[in-house]
């Protein structure tokens, strides 16, 4: 039986991959468009007895091809020409999302038409004549929820209806452009290859099509003479009269005794000077939780401050990070014994509990961050807390040339820098989303955490300044990816920054299958893309550490690993770091930053890392070199395999590390040398 292929099309904030995930059930296939970074999300599922191929359209406002995402929808369409296409309209606001399904039934005649959120418009007093838009537009008009799942099975049979050709329209759309008709009549009788005559007549009016001869030429050039004004306003107006008609003709707004909930939540969240502040406290109060149930920070100092030691370390032992690695030491420390029980080679036996379950636990020690990481801002996302936190910081982050889109993968990148990186996809201008690829690694993750506070332990016995010492590390972070970023805008020249557009979602409760469905398909995405990367070069930093020119070797002095380390202690002296230990360590830290806490341990043959830190000869001013360096030096190679293959140019990434490589240096070798000047130790 032949498959039916379905696209999903509409605005960003409708709810389409809501509905996506609702349809496929969250099990999809995620790739790239081709020749594009966008990802595209596919899903395949059964449907009374009938096999459908679900394609999720990257968000549009229209399809007029002038921007990437349209340009993908657009071609899709054109080209595949899909059995169904679905649009998804927000049903609270009729208005501007009836815009794109005016647009693509203009296109396409084998259009359903879901009004999404049409439990929130109930609850707004807002009715709606579902079978009055029906006889006006011709195509199935299917109200749902695809956050609680209302009308989905509806929205189903109407999908098959219009694949059979038992509904839909045999013909696109025609909209009255008044004026422009006999112009469009001209233009319509002119090959466009793929493109229905007369959609593409008013793209070449639009100037979204290039005109195809210089008779095209001559009719928009007469177009633009006679009517005195631009085609495309005209097209425009006509288009948002012919949806205004619409809504006149069949919604009726009942008035409500006063303003709703979302009102009042807009006048304090949206304010120009409380929203901020509010936005960054909550999201703050969200990583706060984060970072407690994960490292144990910021209570197990808040303890050691207060002097209650024995608390503080089993805050750290009971944490995710600390259940996760004493599980991993147990299984290295079993696996050991029964590999050496049956009688395996010594050297294998290490390399197996040592390097290949060691390198497992190092990769499965991400998982806990991305999903918490995840499950919260899932939440808020799917709350609709976050369009309006990204729209209030706008204006702050203009002023380093970002706009508010920029937000969200910087948020993300202190939980993690991988997922950080993906999320540049939702920002539109294809400049920005370089400039935050390439700076997004300043901010500093939960694995860097990690490591700093080892350091800030070994090097300084006071808590307060150990916890300014962190403090002050994700300040810096933050300041040097807002710098960094107008440093590069200014550089490459690119001066123009586009308008933050924005829908901005009714509030709701989060979903439970919603924030599963966001966490799962990310955390599987990352384990896909970055796990056997990690996996494979923690193996081989076990190799280097424990081989050298003569084969196996017990002391790490005659490794490999010594070799690369000592290469680099002349450039690491001008930081005070001129140990071939500290090298080492941060050679091992690209793998993965917690592996420099690993190094330092297998160097010192301590479990403890603040113990096995102290071992190698640290001072307060070292630790504050050390600290520096790590936190800024280059990305951890997760970070970078996600870079490639999101940014797809290896000089952005390669900008990428020489940048915070000198970033990192300069500020070492200034602290270093600036203290030591003043005589500190």
């Amino acid at each position: 039986m032949r498959e039916i292929l379905v696209a999903l099309a509409g605005s960003p904030n409708v709810g389409k991959s809501t509905l996506f995930n609702r349809i496929t059930g969250g099990n999809v296939h995620v790739a790239n468009w081709a020749g594009v970074t966008l990802q595209r999300y596919e899903g395949s599922i059964t449907y009374s007895g009938r096999r459908l191929r679900i394609v999720d359209l990257p968000g549009t406002y229209s399809l007029s091809a002038r921007d990437l995402g349209e340009r993908v929808a657009l071609d899709f369409i054109v080209n595949e020409k899909p059995d169904v296409l679905v649009v998804v309209a927000d049903a609270t606001e009729l208005e501007k999302s009836l815009y794109l399904a005016v647009e693509a039934m203009e296109l396409y005649g084998k259009v359903v038409i879901a009004l999404n959120m049409i439990d929130a418009a109930e609850k707004r007093g807002i009715h709606i004549n579902f079978d009055g838009l029906e006889r006006s537009l011709g195509v199935p008009v299917v109200p749902i929820s695809a956050l609680k799942g209302i009308g989905i099975g509806k929205l189903m049979r109407a999908i098959l209806e219009v694949a059979e050709g038992r509904a839909g329209r045999e013909e696109p759309l025609r909209v009255d452009y008044n004026g422009l008709e006999r112009y469009i009549a001209k233009l319509s009788e002119l090959d466009y290859g793929n493109y229905p005559a007369r959609w593409a007549a008013l793209k070449v009016l639009e100037g979204s099509l290039p005109p195809e001869n210089q008779e095209a030429e001559r009719i928009c050039e007469e177009a633009r003479r006679d009517l005195a004004i631009d085609p495309l306003s005209l097209i425009i107006a006509s288009r948002h009269e012919f949806v205004d008609k619409l809504v006149r003709e069949n919604v009726k707004r009942v008035r409500l005794s006063g303003p709703s909930l979302e009102e009042r939540l807009d006048r304090f969240l949206l304010h120009p000077l409380i929203g901020p502040i509010v936005s960054i406290l909550l999201i703050s109060s969200a990583f706060f939780i984060i970072f407690t149930l994960n490292t144990g920070f910021p209570f197990n100092m808040i303890l050691r401050f207060l002097g209650m030691e024995e608390a503080s370390e089993m805050i750290e032992s009971y944490s995710l990070v600390g259940l996760l690695g004493s599980f991993f030491d147990m299984l290295a420390e079993a696996s050991s014994n029964f590999l050496s029980s049956i009688g395996l080679n010594p050297i294998l036996v290490r390399f197996i509990s040592e390097g290949v379950i060691g390198s497992l636990g190092a990769l499965l020690s991400f998982v806990p961050i991305l999903i918490l990481t995840y499950v919260v801002l899932g939440a808020l996302e799917d709350s609709g807390l976050f369009p309006r936190a990204a729209t209030v910081l706008d204006s702050v982050f203009r002023k380093f040339g970002l706009s508010g889109r920029a937000f969200f993968p910087a948020l993300i990148g202190i939980g993690c820098n991988v997922p950080g990186i993906i999320a540049t996809r939702g920002i539109e201008d294809e400049r920005e989303r370089t400039i935050v690829g390439i700076t997004e690694p300043f901010i500093p993750c939960q694995a860097r955490l990690v490591v700093l506070l080892a350091i800030s332990l070994a090097a300084f016995s006071s808590p307060l300044i150990q916890a300014s010492l962190m403090l002050s590390i994700y300040i810096l972070g933050i300041l040097m990816f807002l710098l960094s970023s107008k440093l590069l805008r200014t550089i490459m020249g690119w001066k123009e920054l586009t308008e933050l557009l924005m829908e901005l979602p009714p509030y709701h409760r989060p979903s439970l299958r919603v924030i599963w469905w966001y966490s799962k398909a990310n955390v599987i995405h990352f384990l896909r893309k970055a796990g056997l990367i990690i996996l494979l070069m923690s193996s081989l930093t076990w190799l280097i550490l424990n081989m050298g020119p003569s084969g196996y070797v017990e002391d790490p002095s005659n490794s490999f690993a010594f070799m690369l380390g000592n290469a680099l202690t002349p450039i690491l002296s001008l930081a005070g770091l001129g140990d071939w230990r500290y090298a080492l360590a941060l050679e091992v830290g690209f793998i993965a930053k917690e592996g420099l806490l690993s190094t330092f341990s297998q160097l010192a043959g301590s479990p403890d890392p603040v113990s096995a830190i102290r071992y190698v000869g640290i001072t307060p001013l070292k630790g504050i070199s050390l600290a520096l360096i790590m936190s800024f030096y280059v990305p951890c190679l997760a970070t970078i395999s996600t870079m490639l293959s999101e940014l797809r140019k290896l000089k952005y990434v390669a900008l990428a590390i020489i940048l915070e490589l000198s970033v990192s240096f300069i500020l070492a070798s200034i602290s270093y040398n600036l203290g030591s000047a003043l005589g500190l130790s």
